[in-house]
């Protein structure tokens, strides 16, 4: 096993009796009260409105740059019945706001010619994508989670007289977009106060917003409600990374609904797919883990057509064909996956300079580019620090890579600051991707470790584990669980609750799919199951007295919920 880790308490700012009076005033758990404020989350005010959010909540998007120009568009191409080209890319994000612009406008009667991005022709809206739309006879397009900086193919199409709305979340180059209408809440000017939004949420906003518009001619009752959509809104702002704070959370707490409630055809069919019992409540793991890695796949392997048909299907059986081969790209990204991670475990346990980095830079010509943003996010969790795994197109003469970060690590500036290295690059603070010519890695290597040290210090120290407290076994009940759940969702912004159990006895163990760590631990008389996902080598054996950090979750187990501790580290217990 290994050494306990630094543990940090999140310190909830307030004694035992004020979280009590706090909570009796809000009609709330104290577990859930001091989970909240040790996240940031203090006045009444904001912890009445986290646990009793509704879509009312949502500010208008009245300020949003850009908005009434798409809406405008959206609004002719209606009057005129134009043929209408909606392009999102390769990613979840790209394929759920494809789908949501899509299918709401074919709901209110328009002819749309839907098409998503293919890995193999590069990130973004490309010029063989705007004429492969004209030539489909389009007289409006629309690029969803992509066209920022897509300026060559976008002034092609205004050069030809097509007008095209830019519904984004990227960040804004100097130079904007020859777009007619740029709806990204990150560009210069925008007052809409929530910059987190991810396409698919600005994709909401605009489907609404164009539901009211229509509503003063048609009437609100007769056009299809965009909140049957937020499926897709969940779907994607999850599997985006963006913080689950403030308009997301909102977003994707009610989308959890709607996807609970298994309506659209390709959701029943992918959640069947992913083994997803009936009866089981969805919550954002789900999508984060089960949902968003198939529906990656085949973008991750070439065109991302099959995940956008299988969100699109209208009927079950479409949808599970679809989801069949969105499955079998699974499998195969997988297979992938794992060669590429035992391949850079291997090359950087050769290097000894690895031990002494804070970021880590890997390349390999016999690596997939679709790939490795996903394997980084693996070597990430074993490196402990940002990495950024690069694929080499000798043919090509290019090296095309995603890098993905730990802890606070802002990624998208350190790689600002290696710019002048790169051909392109995009994205997030916590994953963005980059091209680049092969011939400059050496140099990348020691450009991406400085820019991530300058941010986080020289000194390769562990990040102190941060946890919310001390939690026997003896005091997680029904009512608990249910408090902290009705927090979520958790995810970037808003860590999952992490408690630090003592000097329990494993009773039992075995290991599933020769990687994870199924085991039981007694504390006292209470005896609770728990998983360890990753950690089969951990070297943990019955009998012996451990401490872990640990989430409390439930599990369905033939149709009856039960307690399961989903263990993120464990260690030998010490003093018990």
């Amino acid at each position: 096993m290994s050494e306990p880790p630094e543990l940090a308490l999140r310190d909830p700012g307030a004694d035992p009796a004020e979280i009590r009076e706090r909570a009796a005033a809000l009609g709330a758990s104290p577990a859930a009260v001091s989970l909240l404020m040790g996240r940031g989350v203090r006045t009444p005010e904001d912890q009445e409105r986290w646990l009793r959010s509704r879509l009312a909540d949502l500010r208008p998007p009245d300020a949003m740059a850009g908005f009434e120009p798409a809406l405008d568009l959206l609004q002719t191409a209606i009057r005129r019945n134009w043929r209408v080209g909606v392009f999102g890319d390769y990613d979840v994000d790209g394929v759920t706001t494809a789908t949501i612009l899509t299918t709401y406008l074919e709901a209110l009667g328009v002819q749309v010619v839907p098409r998503v991005a293919s890995r193999d022709a590069g990130y973004g809206f490309r010029i063989d994508d705007a004429r492969a739309l004209v030539e489909a006879g389009v007289q409006l397009v629309l690029t969803g989670d992509c066209g920022t900086s897509d300026h060559e193919a976008l002034e092609w199409l205004r050069s030809r007289g097509i007008p095209s709305a830019v519904i984004d979340h990227h960040q804004v180059p100097e130079t904007m977009p020859p777009a007619s209408a740029l709806l990204n809440p990150h560009q210069p000017g925008c007052e809409f106060p929530f910059k987190g939004l991810c396409s698919a949420g600005v994709a909401f906003y605009l489907s609404a917003a164009l539901r009211s518009a229509l509503a003063r001619e048609r009437g609100r009752s007769a056009l299809p409600d965009p909140r049957a959509w937020l499926d897709m809104v969940a779907l994607g702002t999850v599997c985006d990374m963006v913080p689950l704070v403030d308009e997301n959370r909102i977003l994707v707490r009610h989308g959890l609904g709607v996807l609970g409630q298994r309506r659209r055809p390709g959701v029943r069919a992918l959640l069947d797919m992913a083994g997803v019992d009936a009866d089981e409540i969805i919550d954002e793991t789900h999508l984060g883990f089960r949902l968003g890695p198939r529906l990656n796949a085949p973008g991750r392997l070439g065109p991302a057509d099959p995940s956008l048909s299988l969100l699109r299907a209208r009927s079950l059986p479409e949808a599970k064909a679809m989801a069949a081969q969105v499955e079998s790209y699974n499998a195969r990204r997988r297979q992938l996956q794992a060669r590429i991670v035992a391949e850079a475990e291997a090359a950087l346990a050769g290097d000894p300079s690895v031990a002494g980095r804070r970021g880590l830079v890997i390349a390999n010509p016999g690596w997939l580019h679709g790939i490795v943003g996903i394997a980084a996010s693996t070597l990430v969790q074993i490196y402990r620090r940002p990495v950024l795994v690069l694929a080499i197109d000798e043919g090509l003469g290019e090296a095309r890579g995603s890098v993905r970060t730990f802890g606070e690590v802002d990624v998208r500036a350190a790689l600002r600051e290696c710019a002048p290295l790169l051909r392109r690059y995009g994205g997030h603070r916590a994953a963005a991707g980059v091209s680049m010519d092969p011939a400059e890695i050496p140099r990348l290597v020691e450009a991406f470790d400085a820019a991530v040290a300058r941010q986080v210090g020289p000194a390769p120290a562990e990040p102190a584990e941060a946890y919310d407290g001390a939690l026997e076994l003896a005091a997680i009940d029904p009512d608990f669980l249910g408090a902290i759940e009705g927090l979520g969702p958790y995810g970037v912004g808003f860590p999952a609750p992490r408690y630090l159990l003592e000097g329990a006895e494993v009773d039992h163990l075995r290991i599933l799919k020769g990687e994870h760590l199924k085991l039981a631990l007694r504390q006292g008389g209470v005896l609770v199951e728990a998983i360890a996902f990753g950690q089969a080598t951990a070297g943990v054996k019955i009998g012996d007295r451990v401490s872990c950090l640990y989430l409390p979750t439930r599990s369905l187990y033939r149709g009856r919920w039960r307690l399961q501790l989903q263990v993120e580290s464990i260690w030998p217990a010490r003093g018990f």
